[in-house]
Order: structure tokens, then sequence, then C-alpha cells
């Protein structure tokens, strides 16, 4: 969870994982690009919104990273029929954040290539 002791450099981390620009970021979370990059040098978000996203999105993140390793970014920017045609990314832009952390359970659970 990044929320008890967040810091800058875990947003940009945790961006970098997940293959997300600072402006897709700030789509996902529904807030402006200027309010990530102000995050990410340095003022972090007091919203519990937000914060509660950004533990969402660090669980894709995490078992995205025991399911597929360094090629995590690349199963964000594929489309997966499981998502309807869509990203991954995608999928965390529509706030379909459930279904993208389902399909890498199931992935992990082996009930999908």
């Amino acid at each position: 969870m990044l929320h008890a002791d967040l810091r800058p450099t875990d947003l940009r981390a945790l961006r970098d994982r997940l293959g997300l620009s600072q402006e897709r970021l700030a789509r996902v979370l529904d807030v402006s690009s200027r309010s990530v990059e102000r995050w990410e040098a340095g003022t972090l978000p007091s919203d519990r919104r937000v914060i509660q996203l950004l533990d969402r999105l660090d669980e894709i993140a995490t078992l995205g990273t025991e399911v597929y390793g360094a090629d995590l970014a690349r199963f964000m920017r594929l489309p997966r029929r499981a998502l309807g045609g869509r990203t991954a990314a995608g999928a965390l832009v529509a706030g379909d954040i459930d279904e993208v952390l389902g399909l890498l359970a199931r992935t992990a659970e082996g009930q999908l290539a």
C-alpha cells in the first residue's frame, strides 16, 4: 500500500511500472495532469479518493509484476479480449480498475494464458 509512507518517487515509480504518462495517470485519477506533476515534485495528494485509487493501482502493479515481470508495461499496452478489446491502460482510464485487477488475478491463478 502506498498511502502510509507515500513519497513523490513512489508515484513516479508506480506510473513507470504501469507504463502511464502523467496525463494518462491524471485521467485514471480524474485530476489534472498538473496535479500529478505537482505530486511527483513533492506536494502529495491529500484527497482520500485519490489515495484509495493509487492504492488500487499499486495492487495492479504488484500483481502485474508477479504475473508478467518486466513485461507488465507490455500487458498494459496490448488489447485484451477479456477487457472487451481494450488495453489494460485504456480500461483504467475508463474507470474499470476492478476489471484489470480481476484479469490479473485470473491470470495469476492460471485461468487465462
